[in-house]
């Protein structure tokens, strides 16, 4: 059994910011190499827990969670990025053995990466004899960059959302959980663009106390590991939920449970979610003057100006309206609005205010997630679009645009274009036939430097609805 004295120091080095370990993953750049691996040897008889230390410049690279090459054993990784610690909650630690910890990029720049001493867990002393190397000496971040390409998006989602619960319990009942003091639960949610799990989750569990528990939001795994013998069959771990980028419901189910040792349980225990499933009710909300809902896009990089997209029904025919202070240009017989706003280099609550003769109504859009851009911001200064029976081709005209790291949106519904050319003062992407840009679209053209939009003037008819 995992004792308490020997998992202290583990639980002070790494938990104490574990639960903010994900959330710059979103925003992650790539590392190279993309990642570490550590071999610790010299291990004393007797070993369960230990830790390494790991020195990096963390405000260019961190520290992902880990795996071993040791079976079953729970390895985390500090949310400084300050070391790994591993804990074998089925007995000893072998004598030699591996931690591969992947890297990933926080910022351009190349960071040096070392690791020091061994550490059990009682006191944090030095373990005598053991020791640790890694096979990487330094880490390099580039600065972000991609083929300039347009990715097919869906259009009835929003920035964040609301979920009908942001928090969901686990139970797992039957004997083999009175038998082992460690679980790992493997969740599957049926759209993960809905809801995801967020950081955090607690155990509880009768005549058990809880010593660490880990969640990878990743692979969908919760884990949890005790002191003591919980007494009736029954775990508990609660964790919480994230609204995804997508309105709609997600059922969550329990598709995998290993006790320590990573002993299969799954077909051994009776598992349930509570509740099953969550919905996410996109931002937005309805008013006298007609329903509004958030389209897109749901993340830009800014500084700049970008169009933002929203879905009007049962407005009046008089409507006008404001976004943020810009003027919206509703369009599809005043079924969806756009506006052309102004972003920072931070997240943008959306403010919509609608008005009808003396009435007016304010409405949340939510909050846009912007990436702080580096270098120069591009700037569009005309976009035309032709469709014809054979495809279409969108000509953009304007200034600072990257001939390698220049993407087009189409705002409200993305298109998936077949190729896009880049010069310094104009794109041309071309799109299929079933692909076809309606009238009544913008585009924002982004650049590592921010963001830049404009009303396309199209030219020849085209059967795809704004918002599909």
């Amino acid at each position: 059994m995992v004792k308490r004295a020997t998992l202290s120091v583990l639980v002070m080095l790494l938990l104490f910011g574990l639960f903010v370990t994900n959330l710059t993953e979103a925003k992650a750049q790539t590392a190279s190499p993309s990642q570490a691996v550590i071999t610790v040897s010299g291990v004393p008889t007797g070993t369960q827990g230990l830790a390494v230390e790991v020195t990096v410049d963390t405000a260019v690279v961190t520290l992902s969670s880990a795996t071993s090459d040791v079976s079953g054993a729970l390895v985390v990784t500090g949310s400084m990025s300050e070391g790994v610690g591993i804990i074998n909650a089925s007995g000893d630690l072998p004598a030699s053995f591996t931690i591969t910890v992947p890297l990933t990029g926080a910022a351009a720049g190349t960071s040096a990466l070392s690791v020091g001493m061994v550490l059990d867990m009682l006191g944090g002393t030095e373990i005598v004899g053991a020791s640790a190397s890694v096979d990487v000496s330094s880490v390099t971040v580039a600065s972000s960059s991609s083929t300039s390409s347009s990715s097919t998006s869906s259009s009835t989602g929003g920035p964040g959302g609301t979920l009908s619960a942001d928090t969901i319990t686990v139970t797992v009942n039957g004997d083999s959980v009175n038998s082992t003091n460690a679980l790992n639960v493997t969740l599957s949610f049926s759209d993960s663009t809905v809801a995801t799990l967020d950081t955090g989750v607690t155990f509880m569990g009768t005549g058990a106390a809880q010593l660490l528990t880990d969640v990878n939001t990743q692979t969908n795994v919760l884990t949890a590991v005790w002191d003591g013998t919980i007494t009736d069959g029954a775990a508990v771990l609660t964790a919480m939920l994230k609204p995804g980028t997508m309105a709609g419901t997600t059922t969550i189910a329990v598709t995998k449970v290993e006790a320590a040792g990573g002993l299969d349980i799954t077909e051994s225990v009776a598992s349930t979610v509570s509740p099953s499933s969550v919905t996410n009710s996109s931002p937005g909300g309805s008013t006298d003057l007609g329903t509004f809902t958030f389209v897109g896009p749901s993340a830009v990089t800014g500084p700049g100006k970008a169009a933002i997209s929203f879905s009007a029904t049962g407005a009046p025919s008089n409507l006008t309206a404001t976004l943020n202070g810009s003027k919206v240009d509703f369009v599809g017989d005043k079924s969806v609005g756009i506006a052309i706003i102004d972003v920072t280099s931070s997240d943008v609550a959306l403010s919509l205010v609608v008005k009808s003769g003396s009435d007016s109504a304010t409405v949340d859009l939510g909050t846009l997630s912007v990436t702080a851009g580096s270098g120069k911001a591009p700037k569009v200064t005309s976009a035309s679009a032709k469709n014809k029976s054979t495809g279409t081709t969108l000509s953009i005209k304007g200034k600072k645009f990257n001939k390698t790291s220049t993407t087009v949106e189409i705002v409200p519904t993305d298109k998936s274009s077949s190729a896009v050319k880049v010069s310094g003062r104009a794109v041309k992407a071309t799109y299929g036939s079933s692909d076809c840009i309606p009238s009544g679209s913008y585009v924002n053209v982004t650049t590592p430097g921010g963001v830049s939009s404009k009303k396309i003037k199209v030219k020849g008819s085209c059967s795809n609805p704004l918002v599909e």
